[in-house]
């Protein structure tokens, strides 16, 4: 039994000489992209398969595998399992076997956090946005939410569709030295509430830090951004953001 590390550009071919009959795709993550692969063998045999998928050859064994990126979306980074005759697993009648699909969002470069602060002005309210760029061709799926302030007063959740003015940047990649995110991060202090109705309304304790948890995480299209807002005219308001990107296509 091996275990073989994928790393497939778009349009690569990666070969991989083992002898064996048994193949499977054990996790895989494209940044949230179609992560389907395509297996040729040197016997003709031509499988495309999913992570958690596999075939076995029946009285044949092959030599040589072709691997390529099925449907060319995004690079696919993960592992294959090749063994022979001899193998087996007993799990299959025990247990069943999770994929880390967080690991892999991250090891596929689909995973960022980030945080933006919006100070204090005169006869404003505090507005932070995650922002995701018209054209970006992302989904953001947001799935958590921190939120702090110097002082006691409240915040609003909202969406919206307009840009605040300010950018502090891009979101951070939770995999070190990979691309930054298509999420930006922005601020404004305006003069009144922005984008749509409350999705919550939370309590803010002075120099303390809460972070919501979304059960179903909230989904950003291109064009679209969500807000928290501080409900205290002359307030600051600190936040950060945790997300994962998917295609838009």
């Amino acid at each position: 039994m091996m275990n073989f590390p994928l790393n497939l550009a778009v349009g690569a071919t990666q070969p991989v000489s083992q002898v064996g009959n048994y193949v499977y795709y054990k996790y895989g993550s494209a940044g949230g992209a179609d992560q389907s692969i395509k297996v040729k063998t040197d016997l003709g045999d031509e499988y495309v398969l999913m992570p958690g998928q596999g075939f076995r050859l029946d009285n044949r064994t092959f030599t040589n595998l072709q691997i390529t990126n099925a449907t060319g979306q995004a690079t696919i980074v993960g592992m294959l399992l090749i063994a022979d005759g001899g193998f087996f697993d007993n799990r299959v009648t025990g247990s069943v076997e999770v994929i880390d699909g967080g690991k892999a969002r991250t090891l596929g470069n689909g995973a960022f956090m980030g945080g933006v602060q919006c100070q204090a002005a005169a006869s404003t309210y505090a507005h932070l946005q995650l922002w995701n760029p018209a054209g970006s061709g992302k989904n953001l799926i947001i799935e958590s939410a921190t939120y702090s302030s110097s002082i006691n007063g409240g915040v609003f959740f909202r969406t919206n569709g307009a840009v605040l003015a300010t950018l502090q940047g891009n979101g951070v990649a939770k995999m070190a030295g990979a691309p930054a995110s298509v999420g930006e991060l922005r601020y404004a202090n305006v003069a009144a509430y922005q984008g749509g109705n409350n999705m919550l309304v939370l309590n803010l304790a002075a120099g303390q830090f809460s972070t919501f948890n979304f059960k179903e995480p909230i989904v950003l299209k291109p064009g679209n951004g969500f807000l928290m807002i501080e409900t205290i005219a002359n307030g600051d308001l600190t936040g950060c953001f945790e997300w994962y990107e998917e295609s838009n296509a």
